[in-house]
């Protein structure tokens, strides 16, 4: 069973929505005159990303505002931002169009990489044509998990693969990857500290995945709120650092 909206009720909810956002507005307005801004903000982020990198920028934040409680919801479900109640969203890859506004964070950067154990026992591919004749690690979640679209400068190849381990979780498919499993196909960001160790090593590395856009996404409405612009510049200025 499902309920939905009258045409009178949608008129109703989108004129208090502007009524709502001008006291909101109103609010901040005389906290901005005050200097402190206040209120809470509910973030939606993807689960491997959240855990690796905003789980360790948003304490800062939480730090210098404390007034403005933060709840960080992490999730590789697609979330329907304003029917959820979030104020914020981190969601890569292509936008579909919507009334959301959108800021783009980085391009995240994919490598190939595997272990020095895995390495020992077979010889490493010298060309992306010799992925497929080996143990390669696949993250589900993918649009195409039984495929490597990998690119070197104009050069670009799609490469099929048959998964020896799959795991709808990138962190999940990194731990494989270090205990010796096959090769994967990994954000750098999270695979950046195993390379300088060298528990990993990267594969081919003049060949990488296509790049993956990152981006804030928000309703419009969220630009009149003084907590909601503090945390997008404090995220733009950190993302730009990384």
């Amino acid at each position: 069973r499902s309920l939905s909206l009258t045409d009178t009720g949608l008129f109703y909810f989108e004129q208090i929505c502007d009524v709502l956002d001008g006291i909101a507005a109103a609010d901040d307005a005389v906290r901005t005159e005050t200097g402190t801004p206040r209120g809470r903000l509910r973030i939606s982020a993807p689960m491997s990303f959240g855990l690796v990198v905003v789980s360790k920028l948003l304490p800062r934040f939480a730090r210098q505002y404390p007034e403005i409680k933060i709840d960080l919801i992490m999730s590789d479900s697609f979330v329907d931002i304003v029917g959820e109640g979030f104020d914020l969203a981190i969601r890569g890859g292509r936008l579909a169009d919507s009334s959301l506004r959108a800021r783009k964070l980085l391009d995240i950067e994919r490598v190939l990489c595997a272990s020095p154990a895995y390495l020992s026992e077979r010889t490493a591919p010298t060309k992306p044509d010799e992925l497929s004749e080996h143990a390669c690690l696949a993250y589900s979640a993918s649009t195409s998990p039984n495929s490597w679209h990998l690119k070197s400068g104009s050069e670009s190849k799609t490469i099929a693969i048959r998964p020896a381990y799959r795991a709808n979780n990138s962190l999940a498919v990194r731990e494989a990857v270090l205990e010796g499993v096959g090769i994967g196909l990994l954000p750098s960001l999270y695979v950046s500290k195993s390379l300088a160790n060298e528990d990993l090593v990267n594969i081919l590395p003049e060949w990488k995945g296509e790049a993956q856009a990152l981006y804030l996404l928000y309703p419009g409405h969220q630009e009149t709120s003084l907590k909601h612009r503090l945390l997008v510049d404090f995220l733009v200025e950190e993302f730009a650092d990384l």
